[in-house]
């Protein structure tokens, strides 16, 4: 099976946020290289990030999901 890396992150908070919104959706997804970056962040720049991953057939329903703004929703809420 491909993964498929659809996300780069330098914080280790935002990944784990994105990560669960897939999850939250049905879709397995995880994080490559986190521990490495997690370890010293002179190696997120060397490795590339925080990798979000999921399998290839995921990958567009996943990327549909990342992409969605929910910004008016909060400011609505706030309101």
């Amino acid at each position: 099976m491909d993964n498929i890396t659809i996300a780069t992150y330098d914080s280790m908070p935002l990944a784990h946020i994105a990560m669960g919104r897939l999850h939250a959706e049905g879709i397995d997804a995880w994080l490559a290289d986190e521990n490495l970056v997690q370890t010293d962040w002179l190696y997120s720049i060397a490795v590339g990030g925080i990798k979000l991953q999921v399998s290839a057939e995921d990958t567009e329903r996943a990327m549909k999901i990342l992409a969605e703004d929910f910004s008016e929703t909060l400011n609505q809420v706030s309101e």
